[in-house]
């Protein structure tokens, strides 16, 4: 005590500094421990992280989902950090196959620009059109890691993207969703109302919680539908103006379906959900809005997929063969069908029960639920470039149910063959569809009003 007696106020001065600082460490800690246990991140104001750095990136921040960069050909979708077997931003894009210009990629960081040449990387499933959907890498130095990226030809204006995908994969990862579905493109003025309700209710019944759908184009009455949706947080719709940029096919095979670039740049908006959603989903459903793929063993996607994953366990991505169930053929016998669906615009799934039997000489197109973590690029019936093994399921224990004109148009009828595996699913599924439709305002109940008797 003489000692701290003999400087005063001075000693006492210290020991408040002192005190309050241990209060304050001791409160610090505390948070920190409670963050933790919940699971959260946290980064310590005192402490830079070091996962990811901003910077000033010169150029216009690309704002659209499709942006032509300055005189050039190329279009850019997005950006996304890609660590697998390297440090590469891969720019999902579209480009010209045989006029091929060279990139330059930016990444803008607080001390420096560190400017490389970007590879570009033209998908071999290009249907043979001038144009192609093409991965744009730009490797990253070092282990920094840009949020983002501006890409330019020679001496042009840059564009700047941000990059997504920064945050790194947990392990385990925590999904947002386990079933995701990605649909492209809706396009034409679409009004195909009736067969795109009943997808959506069997999607969701069958374990989808999101669908995600690149729209070009569609009715009024489709937008309603759209909108019903998005507000139900069921589905995301993605602009996909790709007409304003390119003359697109209405077909798959070039010349004898002109364009620049195969249908409405299809394998370009599969690629893009795939990186935008890969580290949000467990697994990824790559179809149409007029394809389903129905399990034959098992009542939904989950039983299905943890039944293929236990007698597979090496295989990320499945494959499901395609089935015809053509639409020019009904079978109204149906008694489950309401007669209010009658007035809406559309095809009834539910009254398309025969189907073509698959020819053992015809390669028959599939379609595919992945672990989108191991696609690095892929097609549309197909992926291109993946890890891991791929799964050819058999039918019997789930097909893709195609509902669209016929494939064999000389079938006789005899010939079809009698497929009701969508019977487990029908009293639920127009339980569902007529709520939905109700809610929208599209029923029409058929009744006529009573006229008020004569005074």
């Amino acid at each position: 005590m003489k000692p701290c007696a003999a400087i005063g106020n001075l000693c006492k001065l210290f020991s408040l500094i002192f005190s309050t600082f241990t209060v304050l460490y001791f409160i610090y800690i505390v948070l920190l421990v409670k963050i933790i246990l919940h699971g959260d991140t946290f980064t310590s104001p005192l402490i830079k992280s070091a996962k990811s750095e901003d910077g000033a990136c010169e150029g216009d921040l690309a704002k659209d989902i499709i942006v032509r960069l300055h005189r050039s050909r190329t279009c850019v979708i997005a950006g996304y950090l890609d660590l697998r077997g390297g440090r590469v931003v891969r720019i999902v894009g579209i480009a010209h196959r045989y006029e091929q210009e060279t990139l330059f990629c930016s990444f803008c960081f607080p001390d420096a620009n560190d400017t490389v040449v970007a590879e570009l990387q033209v998908h071999s499933d290009h249907f043979e059109f001038p144009y192609g959907t093409t991965d744009i890498i730009c490797n990253v130095k070092g282990n920094r890691v840009p949020r983002y990226v501006s890409i330019n030809a020679d001496k042009a204006p840059p564009t700047v993207l941000k990059v997504q995908n920064i945050q790194q994969e947990t392990l385990p990862p925590k999904f947002e969703y386990n079933f995701l579905v990605c649909i492209s493109a809706l396009f034409g003025s679409y009004g195909n109302i009736l067969q795109f309700v009943q997808s959506m209710e069997m999607y969701r019944m069958l374990g989808a919680e999101k669908v995600v759908l690149y729209h070009t184009d569609s009715s009024s009455t489709m937008k309603k539908v759209l909108r019903y949706y998005i507000e139900k947080n069921v589905l995301e719709v993605i602009p996909w103006p790709i007409t304003s940029f390119l003359n697109v096919s209405t077909g798959w095979h070039y010349p004898e379906h002109p364009g620049e670039l195969h249908y409405y740049g299809q394998t370009a908006a599969l690629n893009d959900c795939i990186y935008r959603h890969m580290y949000r989903s467990k697994f990824i459903l790559l179809n149409d809005i007029d394809e389903l793929i129905v399990p034959a063993l098992h009542q939904d996607w989950p039983e299905m997929m943890d039944f293929l994953q236990r007698s597979n366990v090496t295989a990320d991505i499945f494959l499901f063969e395609n089935h015809v169930f053509p639409t020019t053929l009904q079978d109204k016998r149906n008694s489950r069908t309401p007669t209010e669906w009658s007035s809406v615009p559309g095809l009834n799934i539910v009254h398309h029960v025969s189907r073509e039997p698959n020819q053992p000489d015809e390669i028959n197109p599939t379609k595919m639920i992945v672990n989108p973590r191991s696609v690095v690029s892929t097609s549309v019936h197909v992926a291109l470039e993946f890890t891991g093994d791929q799964y050819q399921v058999p039918i019997d224990v789930a097909r893709l149910c195609h509902y669209r004109e016929p494939k064999q148009k000389d079938l006789a009828k005899e010939f079809l063959i009698e497929d009701t595996i969508l019977a487990k699913y029908e009293s639920n599924l127009v339980l569902r569809v007529n709520k939905v439709l109700g809610e929208i305002g599209l029923l029409n109940s058929g009744r006529k009003k009573r006229r008020k008797p004569p005074k």
